[in-house]
Parts: C-alpha cells; structure tokens; sequence
C-alpha cells in the first residue's frame, strides 16, 4: 500500500486531494504511466478494483478539465460521488450536460446520436456523394444518382456503401470534426461543442469496450474538436474486459481510439490485497438427456446412411479408387503390362488393376489429407477391398466425421454437381449436408449452423445439471451460505434447429427444473426477465410484499395461477428497480437462488451477497467470460469469510456414440483461457482450462472425446465431483493478503521421459561409432605387433587378440560420448532449457524479439512432467514458437531432426510410411521449425547452429516432393513431447 497527500496537478483540479491509501497496484499505475507521456491511456482493471479511484487520480495529475463518460446512470453517480471526495469545493462536479464543471459526468446516452442504421453508413454515403461531386456533378445530381442506384441496383449500392464503410473505419478517428459532425444529430453537435468551449482536455471512458458504432463516432468527434483548437485531448480508458478481436466493431473502434493496453491491473492482484473475494471454477459434464442422444444418434445414423446411397455405390467406390490410384503421368512402356490380371474390386463393380504402392505414393504427393481421408473412409465402408492391403494403417487410422464429410462434399462438387443426369442426387447430398450443418454451394463446403451443436449448447441435461450442482453445493461445509444465480443466453431459445422436447432453452426452462426439486426449491428460486418475475407458488404473497416494500409500489400475485409456481405483477415499474430489489432479498436471506439472462444479471448488476454462479450460457468472449465471473466476486460483509464458485456446464455426446463434436471442449478452452483462477491441481494462479480441471480430469476428458471404449462422461462427472475441496480451502490457497508478484509468465508442460526427442542415445553412439572403430582398429594393430614380439603366438591366437583388444577400444572409445548423453539425460531440465536458450537466440538473431534476458527461463521438474517458465515482454512469442517446435507438426517449410539416420534413405514413400511400424523406428523424433524462423532458410540455419551448441546433434530438413511428405506423416507419428492435457499455460504471481 502506499500512502498519498500530494495535490493532484494545476488549474482547473488544483487542490484536489486524495489523503487515504492506494492499493498496490494504483501505485504502481500512478508510477509508471508519467503525465502527459501519451495521448490515450489504455487501463483494465476488474470490477471492484477501485477503477474509479484511479481515472479519477490520472485525470486530476494531468490538470485538464474533464469529461467522464459511463454506461449508466448508477455508475455515473458513483463516478461523481467519489469526485466530490477528491475536489475542495463539491460545486465542481457536475452531472449536468447543461452546467460543464470541472468534472462532468454523464452517460454515453446523453452524447448517443438518433436514427436508424449505422451511422458509418451515412458518413459512407456522404463521402460517396462528394466523391461524385469531384468528379464534376452537382450536389443534387449526386444525391439523385445515388438514389436512383439504391433502387435500380441495389446489391450494387450496397457494395459500394460496404467498401467506403470499411475504409472509414479503418481510419475514423482521423476523420475532421465537420466531416463526422455531418452524420450526428444537430442535439449531440451542439452538447458536444459546449463541452469543447467548456475547455474540457480530458476524456475519460468507463467500461470503454461499450464503444459502439455511434459513441465512437461521437468521442472521435470530441477528440479531433479539442485537438483543432489546441488542446491535448487526452483520453483515459478504463474497462473491466477487453473486447475479443472476433468482437469485430468494437475492437477495431477500441483499438483506434486507445491503441494497447498500458496497464492491466489482473483480478488475482485484487483478491489477493482482500478488495475481492477468492474464488474457484469448476465444470460439470453431462451428456444429452436420452430424446436428444436419440436424436444424436439418429443424426449419426443418417450420415450412414448418406454414405451408404452415395459412397457405397459402384461410382462412390471407383471415385475413391481413383483418388487413391491415380493415373500415371507419363506411363513406362511395357507391353506386358498390359496382360497383367486385373482385381475385382467389390461385387458389382468393375476390376481394376492390382493395388499399386507407386501411384498411392502419386496420390499422397498431390493430396496428403484428402488422400488420407479417402483411406479410412475406403477402409470403413469396404475393409476387404484389395486396396486397403497396401493402406498403412499407422497413417489410415480411425475414419471421423470430419473425414466421411469431406470426401462426401468433394464427391458431391467434382461428380454430382458437373453431371446433369446427376441432379437429384446432388439436392439430396446437398440436403443431407445441410442437416450436419454443412452448406454445400458449388463453391465448396462452408459450415452453418449445426443442429448437434446446437442440441448440446442448449441440452435439458444442463438445466438438470443445475440442480445437481446446487444440491452438491448445498450439501458442503458452507451449504447454508450458499446463495446462487443461474444465468442463460435467452429467456427461450427461438431456434428449435436440432432440439427436440416440448420445451425451449432458456430462463423459463431451467427455473422449472429448480422450483420443481425439493431442495432448491427451498432456496426461495425466483426467476427475473425484462417482463417477468416468477416465484415459488408458496412465498408468492410474502415475496411480493416484499419485493413491494422494496420498490414502493404494488406488486401483486396474477390470479389463477396453477403448479409449483405464481407470476408476479409490478405494473409501472422498470426491470433496473425490480432488480435492485429481487438483490436486497437475496442479501438480507428471504431468497437464496435467482434465474435470469445475462442481458439482465450480467455487466452493471451488483449483488454482493451472490457466492455461487451456474453458467449456463454460450459466452466464451474476453469481454463476457470474465464479466458474469465477476458478479460473485464482490465482497458480503454478511460473510466476511465469502468463497465464490463458478461453475460452467458442459455436454458432451457419449464416447459409445460414434459422432464426433468437440465443440462444448472449445468452448470451455475458449472461455477458460480469458479467465485466470487458481489451479486445480495446486496452488499456483493460471489461466487456462487447468484452473477449473485437475491434469487427471482433463486426461479423462480427452478419453470420453477420443472415443475411448473405457471411458464414459459418468465418471468423468464423478471424477469433477470428487475434487470439489471445501471452500475454506480455497480461501487458504489464495494466501489473501501475503505479499505477491504481479508478473505473468507463460508455461509449457512437457514430458520428462520425452527428452529422448532432444538427445537420443543412438545419434550419440553413431557419432562416436566411427572414430572409435578407427581408434580400435589402430590400437589393435599395435597391441598384436607387440605381443608377437615378445612372446611367439600362432596366426589364430594373433587375429584373437586383435579382435578382443580392438572390441575393447572401440567400446572405450565410444563410451566418452554415451556418459555425456547419459548425464544429459539424467538431467532433463538442461536439455529443455538449452532447447529454449538455442529459440530465444535463434529469434533474437532473426529480429524477431528483443535481446533475451536468459534468467527469465526456469524450467521445474514436476516428476512425470517439466514445466518451462517464460517471463520477459516478448514471452508470448517464444512460447508460441515453443509450442510450434514440441506440438504435433501441422504443414513445416523445414523440420529439425534427431532420430536415426537411416529415415528418409528410401526410396519408396508407402515403404517411408510404414516403417514407423519397425520397432527400431519407434523413437524416431522430428520437431518442427516454427513458422518464424522458417520463412527464411539462414534463420533456420541459425536455430540448428544454436541447438546443436546448447542441446546436441540435430539435421536440418527442408520438406521437399514425396520424401517431404513421408517425413511429415513420420514426423505426426512420433511420441509427444507437449503434454497432452494441459500443452500450455499462462502463469501469475
């Protein structure tokens, strides 16, 4: 903490004061961002972190007039509260956009613009129109030519609105005020010009990823106003949550308006000084309620079935022969080959030459994955066909979903489509596709929206696993505290695609679950919307007093209401104050479980009594992840002791159902990976999956996903269930209040037992082989010589003691090197570590980090595991091509290799394939160069130089022509060096 009593800068805040205590880390923004050192200060920092504390402190040491602009009215006041704290005479704040004070606060809806559409589009348009009078029209006749175009041709119109647009955005905030005024409305031109001639220099934006097409537009406007007439027009950002890139308009507008992010304040850093309460996620797995998996499994069926009529046809058969045995290019002239016998394929079908390893090797080298794919799909539908004998089956494995559909879709576009006789089988295929989600055009395959997908996203089974959590909850140590919220995406799902039930998704669903279950029933459920409250039909009238009392108006029960539960009238009185009040409830007891949407229960609303969320929605963006996680982190000074538990719900289809959908494992990566918590495994902060999945849980996952025939979801669920600790621990975990570094850090997980993959004893014998077979040799020779001469020996007893001394030299001569890659084996931290030493030089070198501070890398031995620690500004860089080099080599210009020497000495690719059947093959290890180093051949070259110097002996592969691609399929087989479960992470503290 640091104490602070200087004043906080020059006329027009001189003399404001702040004389109380700074957190750590608003010292630490205070320290390292210097006043008037930038034109825009990016900060984000997680609610309850004193946001407003610090852009109230960063404003006022900067001395100019300012503009506070808020998402709400209730923020707006708390903006203008803890002003007057801070200013010696309270008139100076003011929330009046009709009275500038030295510090204005308002909403962003007071400066909003009106009208419909976008208003880019309008500035789009206008710039379209000046465009034309350029060119020699008048301004009339623009107007009417572009009219007239609207209407004649108006895909036309609307591709020229799109590429103006686009270009406009990409530069809006250098857009002249007159140019942007144009598009406003004449009420926010004028607010905004009092604010200018008001002397206002500073900007400051609240939860700035709210910045929306027009309020972009509006605090562009202000910035360029201020800066034509000569102020600095500084802006000051402040969110909880950085909009997703995939967020589209919204990032690009933060990124124009205020470029990186300066400081990040990390919600850890704020639990940890005790202004937010520990927490802990966790996931519960369901799979699909029996009428959904019969839907799932139908849906299997039909693609089957779709296969069956279309691939399983004597054309769909030759179409794959003759994927997979294309026709030679230029043919050898032998006569006799003509005479050859020819194979029957199946019953039906015509005969076809012998399988040919030669024209396999052609069609891998033209198409390794659509070959491949071509080759399990032939090996499911037809095992006995004469071509699957020469399929590899370490490169024709299991045939998956996404392999049935995509020969499907190339068979469709290249037979069906070009074929007029071929019309109604393409409609159907195309039909079929379309219920997997898939759109078949005759541009190729896009994905849509999948029924599976959606079946599981919105799967009754959630809303059951609901009340399961809760009654897991209930039954723990702290059951008695437990206050949660259920939150959904919708309070009905309106798309019934892929779902079956009586029932829609949503709010209205899972609050009949619960108020239907005697124990959380007796939580008081209430379910809130934008139009209506529901309530357990047993506390109706005692809740509605209550909740009247609370608003000061009447709320009444609807009469007739029949079941477990009653509708509840407030005639007159807006959601926000209904809200308000449902929250008192829940903070003073008499309601203990609240249902709504994340519309209403997500950013904006504060419930500190709220301990326990149930996620059940879709939301995985950087923005909507760590906002709903941040309703249960207030503090409850009801229960100063106050554990949070987040709990998302997962649905996955059943390892026994051959389908495949990884989709909810993406979300849940995708969602984790913006949320940083403690790890299920021990007590270090991560971000990532592994802060709500222990490694074992996240291993079973990978089995119930990869079909493993001894897996299921229901022990995976019991897996999650017993790793629930008390939430006592959790508090002890946090160390709340113990001095921390507030440092990130990336990590990846390697296998220890993979450092065979950086220093493999055979390279190490081979090397040392010939030199000392050489060294034996000459030792030999002379030992012999010298035994002859002293002592007579017959022919035979010479040629033995040349071969027993020569033997013993050349073992002695080879085992120098096996003892040093002995040592380095017995120490396989240095090896990883030397790995990373010979990345950050070979980048450094390329230009493409900064010099490497080599400190910076740690790596632990956690037994079965090593963890390599990256700390540094450019570590999300070298981890990345860290990852690269130990992951699974997707497409590499050059790999890295360590194994034997005799790979890639074939002649023949299936032969180079199949080898890595050969037991003496099984160690056999390539790493990928990363796409960085690999663009150009010297910085490869740099790289090989410096792992040979800091790991061992390596060779440098350009992949290049069929020898490439059996490489590259070798390269896929060989053992992990990453760990599977949890590849990489991110560190703090």
């Amino acid at each position: 903490m640091a104490e602070s009593t200087a004043s906080l800068g020059d006329a027009p805040l001189a003399g404001w004061h702040f004389t109380g205590t700074l957190r750590t880390y608003q010292a630490q923004v205070l320290e390292r961002l210097a006043p008037g050192s930038a034109s825009a200060l990016h900060i984000v920092a997680p609610p309850g972190s004193g946001k407003t504390l610090l852009g109230l402190l960063l404003a006022a040491r900067e001395g100019g007039r300012t503009l506070v602009l808020a998402p709400s009215t209730t923020i707006r006041e708390q903006w203008a509260r803890t002003a007057a704290a801070l200013a010696p005479d309270a008139a100076a704040v003011s929330t009046d956009p009709l009275r500038i004070g030295d510090l204005t606060a308002l909403t962003y809806q007071a400066l909003s613009v009106t009208g419909d559409g976008s208003p880019f589009e309008a500035l789009a348009r206008a710039r379209w129109a000046d465009e034309l009078v350029d060119s020699g029209r008048t301004q009339a006749a623009a107007e009417t030519w572009l009219a007239e175009l609207a209407v004649d041709n108006p895909a036309q119109y609307r591709t020229g609105l799109r590429g103006r647009v686009k270009r406009i955005r990409r530069r809006f905030t250098r857009e002249r005020p007159q140019a942007i005024a144009r598009v406003l409305h004449p009420n926010a031109v004028a607010l905004l010009e009092r604010i200018v001639d008001a002397g206002v220099d500073t900007i400051v934006l609240d939860e700035c990823h709210h910045l929306l097409d027009h309020w972009a537009l509006v605090v562009a406007y202000l910035v360029g106003a201020i800066r034509e007439r000569g102020g600095r027009g500084l802006v000051i950002g402040l969110t909880a949550t950085l909009p997703d890139v995939a967020d589209g308009t919204e990032f690009d507008n933060y990124t124009q308006l205020l470029g990186d992010v300066d400081f990040e304040v990390p919600t850890p850093a704020v639990v940890k000084e005790g202004h937010l309460a520990p927490y802990r996620d966790h996931v519960w797995f369901t799979e699909p309620v029996p009428a959904e998996a019969a839907f799932i499994r139908r849906h299997g069926e039909h693609l089957d079935a779709l296969l069956a009529q279309v691939l399983s046809t004597p054309d769909g058969i030759r179409y794959l022969e003759e994927r997979l045995q294309p026709a030679d290019p230029d043919p050898p002239e032998d006569p006799s080959a003509e005479s050859a016998p020819a194979a029957q394929t199946l019953e039906g079908t015509a005969a076809m030459p012998p399988p040919s390893p030669a024209a396999l090797e052609r069609a891998l080298a033209d198409d390794l994955p659509f070959t491949r794919s071509c080759g399990v799909v032939l090996r499911a539908l037809a095992p006995q066909h004469p071509l699957c004998a020469i399929l590899p089956p370490v490169l024709f494995e299991r045939c998956t979903t996404d392999d049935l559909l995509t020969v499907l879709a190339r068979f469709a576009l290249t037979r069906l489509l070009p074929d007029p006789g071929a019309k109604r089988q393409w409609r159907y295929v195309k039909k079929a596709l379309a219920d997997f989600g898939l759109l078949l055009t005759d541009r190729g395959l896009r994905r849509g929206r999948d029924p599976v997908e959606t079946t599981l996203a919105f799967s009754e089974a959630k809303d059951r696993a609901a009340v399961d959590i809760l009654r897991l909850e209930l039954s723990g140590a702290d059951g008695a505290r437990v206050k949660a919220v259920i939150v959904t995406d919708f309070v009905e799902h309106g798309n019934s695609r892929g779902l079956v039930g009586e029932t829609a998704a949503g709010a209205l669903r899972a609050y009949d679950f619960v108020v239907n279950d005697p124990l959380s029933a007796a939580l008081n459920p209430v379910l809130l919307t934008a139009d209506r409250i529901r309530v357990p039909a047993a506390r109706a009238e005692e809740l509605a007093g209550a909740l009247a009392a609370h608003v000061g108006s009447a709320v009444q029960v609807r009469p007739g209401g029949v079941g477990p539960w009653r509708e509840l009238d407030a005639p007159g009185v807006g959601s926000g104050r209904i809200v308000a009040a449902v929250s008192a409830l829940m903070s003073a007891g008499s309601v203990r479980l609240l249902v709504g949407t994340r519309g209403l229960l997500g950013e904006g609303w504060d419930c500190p009594a709220v301990n326990t969320l149930i996620d059940l929605t879709t939301v995985t963006t950087s923005t909507g992840a760590p906002q709903l996680r941040g309703r249960t982190l207030r503090l409850d000074p009801a229960w100063p002791e106050k554990v949070a538990h987040n709990w998302s719900v997962s649905c996955l289809i059943p390892a026994d159902v051959a389908l495949d959908d990884a989709t909810e494992r993406r979300r849940l990566i995708r969602r984790h990976g913006h949320l940083l918590g403690l790890s299920a495994d021990d007590d270090r902060i991560v971000r990532g999956l592994g802060n709500a999945l222990s490694h074992a849980t996240r291993e079973a996952l990978d089995r119930v996903l990869g079909k493993d025939p001894g897996s299921s979801v229901g022990q995976l669920g019991d897996l999650v269930r017993t790793e629930v600790m008390p939430r006592s621990e959790t508090r002890t975990a946090w160390r709340v209040g113990e001095p921390y570094v507030a440092e990130e850090r990336e990590a990846l997980a390697v296998r220890s037992a993979s450092v065979s993959a950086l220093v493999p004893t055979t390279r190490a014998v081979r090397s040392a082989m010939p030199w000392a077979v050489l060294l034996g040799l000459a030792g030999s020779t002379g030992i012999t010589a010298l035994a002859a001469s002293a002592v007579p020996i017959t022919p035979a007893a010479g040629v033995g003691i040349a071969v027993t001394a020569g033997a013993a030299l050349a073992l002695g001569g080879a085992v120098g090197p096996l003892v040093r890659e002995h040592r380095r084996r017995r120490d396989p931290a240095a090896s990883f570590r030397g790995a990373a030493v010979a990345l950050t030089r070979a980048l450094a070198e390329s230009g493409r980090i900064r010099p490497w501070d080599e400190a910076a890398i740690i790596v632990r031995n956690e037994g079965d595991l090593m963890r390599i620690e990256l700390s540094g500004p450019d570590r999300r860089v070298v981890a990345d091509a860290m990852e690269e080099i130990f992951a699974p080599p997707s497409a590499p210009r050059f790999l890295l290799r360590t194994d034997r020497d005799d790979i890639g000495g074939r002649a023949s690719l299936i032969g180079m394939i199949a080898a890595t059947r050969h037991e003496g093959l099984r160690g056999a290890t390539f790493l990928a160069i990363p796409r960085t180093l690999a663009r150009r051949r010297t910085d490869a070259e740099a790289f090989l130089r410096h792992w040979r110097e800091n790991v061992g002996a390596a060779e440098l592969i350009e992949l290049k022509g069929e020898e490439g691609l059996a490489l590259l399929a070798l390269a896929r087989r060989t053992p992990r060096v990453l760990d599977a479960a949890e590849p990489r992470t991110t560190l703090w503290g």
